[in-house]
């Protein structure tokens, strides 16, 4: 589940004159692999028009592409390529100057057409920026987007076929040799130039390659391009090496053939190989790569980014909507449901430990102030009440006179107990104790008793004056209750 969560289906749509080549990668975390893919050959028996329909109802009715991003090229037979020059290189302004100026190099009215264009970089040492441009009629790509979405699909980008293939070996080679790709299916061949990286030249004609003459004539229409490109742009057209595909390469004396003419190094290309970036997970249909690479290239242009030609523009941008991006929201939606939801049980599973933890040490506060104070019987906040307590006992225990010094009360008590004479007939009934100042009650058997308790403690160091502030017999007349105040 999580593996489909975290992946992107791409599907790369390949289109030429006599077959429809598609390939399904799903890119993710782990790397990109192979998914599906078929090759449905063109009928004899029936036009074009129709084979087309009928291939790509197979593709849809085979292959899953539910949630699979679409990239699509079409015959590069249909494009008008030329090379022009540009005093600068901003997309915005090549783009407002482009239709004028090819009106007078294109076969069709720059109203009719939708035009595309790279700017080359590094294969001119001139003011002059060099810029490829591709034209196709409106009228065939709204046929082929007519075609595409009766079927289901709407591909993102549609450019023309080869031209990713050619910027994957562009891109994979990591070094400036000039090549030549020629992509050769039965009836036509398309030649892609690289010149350090950069796509300089399309050329799609007739080709039969399964006779000598016809790789002779082949080879004839090689040279006449390349001087052709090189007397109209002054660049070196001179390549080191060829690169051959197509679903034509069946027979591989084509390879040896060509090169024996050219006289140069000719290999056929093989993307997986090159990129190292897909695996193939397919089961049951071979893979060929002459016949899968164009495909495969369109499908990758998509994971690693290839700046491809791109004719959805103008009336035919693409249309980004709810039900387009549905499968894609609906899956963010379900993971980050996901995390929330374990965010907040491990919330709340935490919140429930703590207020466990809290209850317990709570608990234990209660019974330590129930055994410390067992007299209080009411408990509402034991650690406030506790608190007061202590300060209550601080209070009881220690006082402050206003010379600063501290007095213990049992201090007091010794004092008054040690001048007392024990001849004294004298009972004491309390011994209040406040911050600068002792009073105690108590009675005795006669007035010259209370006299003899006041001179008694004037001897004590603790007291600086003593005084009787009461004197009274008892309702018995036999006792004398007094009060006596002692100034700490």
């Amino acid at each position: 589940m999580f593996r489909d969560l975290m992946s992107r289906k791409i599907l790369g749509l390949d289109i030429n004159e006599t077959a429809v080549s598609a390939v399904l990668v799903r890119g993710g975390i782990k790397g990109n692999w192979i998914e599906d893919h078929r090759h449905i050959p063109f009928s004899g028996d029936q036009d074009d028009e129709e084979s087309l329909s009928l291939a790509l109802e197979t593709i849809a009715a085979e292959m899953d592409l539910e949630g699979a991003t679409c990239i699509a090229s079409l015959p590069a037979s249909l494009a008008a390529f030329r090379n022009m020059k540009a005093p600068f290189k901003e997309q915005k302004k090549l783009r407002q100057i482009m239709p004028y100026e090819l009106e007078s190099i294109l076969p069709y009215p720059p109203e009719d057409v939708i035009i595309d264009f790279n700017v080359l970089n590094n294969v001119a040492d001139t003011e002059q920026h060099l810029v490829f441009t591709a034209a196709i009629q409106k009228e065939k790509v709204g046929f082929y987007l007519d075609q595409l979405k009766s079927h289901g699909l709407e591909p993102d980008v549609l450019t023309i076929s080869g031209y990713a293939l050619a910027h994957a070996l562009a891109t994979y080679s990591n070094d400036n040799t000039n090549r030549l790709l020629a992509l050769i299916e039965p009836r036509r061949a398309t030649l892609f130039l690289l010149l350090d990286g950069n796509i300089c030249l399309v050329r799609s004609l007739r080709a039969q390659l399964s006779t000598a003459a016809g790789v002779s004539h082949f080879c004839s229409i090689v040279h006449q391009t390349l001087a052709g490109f090189q007397k109209h742009t002054g660049l070196d057209g001179d390549i080191q090496e060829v690169m051959l595909t197509g679903s034509a390469l069946e027979d591989s004396h084509v390879e040896d053939a060509i090169r024996e003419e050219l006289g140069i190094p000719v290999r056929t290309m093989d993307l997986i190989a090159l990129s190292g970036q897909v695996s193939i997970d397919t089961e049951g249909v071979m893979w060929k790569v002459n016949t899968m690479d164009a495909s495969l290239a369109l499908a990758m242009s998509a994971i690693v980014g290839f700046d491809l030609l791109n004719f959805r523009r103008g009336g035919f941008t693409v249309q980004k909507g709810w039900v387009q991006y549905q499968g894609d929201i609906l899956k963010t939606g379900l993971i980050a449901l996901v995390v929330v939801l374990l965010f907040f049980g491990n919330f709340v599973a935490d919140y429930f430990s703590m207020k466990k933890r809290s209850m317990r040490v709570e608990e234990e506060v209660r019974n330590v102030f129930s055994s410390t104070f067992p007299d209080v019987k009411r408990i509402v906040d034991p650690l406030q009440q506790m608190r007061v307590k202590l300060d209550e006992l601080k209070k009881d225990a220690t006082f402050s006179a206003k010379t600063n010094r501290s007095v213990m009360a049992i201090d007091v008590l010794n004092d008054i107990s040690r001048h007392i004479p024990k001849q004294i007939d004298v009972e004491l009934s309390s011994v209040i104790i406040g911050a600068d100042s002792v009073l105690i009650s108590g009675d005795t058997g006669g007035f010259d008793a209370v006299d003899d308790v006041k001179s008694s403690l004037e001897n004590a160091a603790l007291f600086k004056s003593v005084s009787i502030t009461s004197t009274n017999k008892d309702r018995s007349g036999d006792r004398v209750r007094f009060k006596i105040k002692a100034v700490i």
